[in-house]
């Protein structure tokens, strides 16, 4: 493992991190349901300890990632669905009880801890995803559903963590709480843009490379995008080489760096912001 896979690594840990620690100290005292599999913990929190109820429901649908989109995605998968869990039952094993924060606040807990708790879990998720990891869990199915499916993602991420928050209104019955769930995940989705997704608009990749069908198979296994190849030369070594075009949104962007800089370290890649993509995989199934 190289200098830059440590140093990814080690930004994905951080960013999981501070999201548990976002979720344990501000979301969970308060009952807030921000959706996914944090969400389900709170909710069945008096059945079962949430560090527990993560722990099985990523190691299961870590299981049926496997099963459904291979190995690589298993891999790739698999740190960040037990590395967060871990963070929970760390500060759990230190006996740091989960209201030591907002135990300590007088008035406002609820808009306190939505903020507070959006804040870090969408900059912890946003560091995740600049550095192509994952949390697991309930992105998983959201994976699942984009590439099977072709389903545009952003719709997937609303269903099924507006999901998990309408399920917490059906059973806790409080419309405070429902308000306040909601927000937060507008919230955290803005965080999550800003720090590493950047908005809704799709970016277009140009790959100037002299290894097109590696590029061109990397695209495809990786993103699962099409792509559009054009003879190009230099215009001053008049070097032959082909220009790869490909439309993606910027989390599939972040993944796509690091491997074509695998493939091909000499390519010339440069992206432009594209405000509207429109076909398969975009707009359409």
């Amino acid at each position: 493992m190289n200098y830059k896979h440590i140093q990814e690594y080690a930004q994905i840990t951080l960013g999981v991190t501070l999201l548990s620690l976002g979720f344990y100290f501000f979301l969970l005292p308060q009952n807030l349901v921000i959706g996914g599999v944090m969400g389900l913990a709170v909710i069945f929190r008096t059945t079962i300890d949430p560090t527990l109820t993560i722990y099985i429901l990523n190691i299961a649908l870590l299981i049926l990632g496997f099963l459904i989109l291979g190995k690589q995605f298993f891999i790739k998968t698999v740190f960040g669905s037990i590395a967060s869990p871990t963070v929970l039952f760390l500060v759990e094993l230190m006996s740091i009880k989960e209201t030591f924060i907002m135990g300590q606040i007088s008035d406002s807990h609820l808009i306190i801890a939505a903020v507070s708790g959006s804040i870090l879990v969408g900059l912890g998720l946003g560091m995740v995803f600049r550095n192509g990891g994952t949390t697991g869990g309930m992105d998983i199915i959201q994976s699942i559903l984009h590439k099977k499916l072709h389903f545009p993602y952003q719709l997937i991420f609303y269903f099924t963590d507006g999901f998990v928050i309408v399920l917490s209104l059906i059973l806790f019955r409080d419309v405070e709480l429902f308000i306040y769930a909601v927000a937060s995940m507008f919230l955290i989705s803005l965080i999550v843009d800003n720090v590493s997704i950047k908005g809704r608009a799709s970016q277009t990749m140009f790959i100037i490379t002299q290894k097109p069908e590696n590029v061109k198979k990397a695209i495809y296994e990786t993103v699962d995008r099409g792509c559009t190849l054009i003879d190009a030369e230099g215009g001053y070594s008049g070097l032959k080489s082909k220009l790869i075009i490909c439309t993606m949104n910027q989390r599939e962007v972040n993944r796509m760096r690091s491997v074509i800089d695998s493939i091909d370290p000499e390519a010339f890649t440069f992206m432009t912001d594209t405000k509207e993509a429109v076909g398969r995989g975009f707009s359409k199934d």
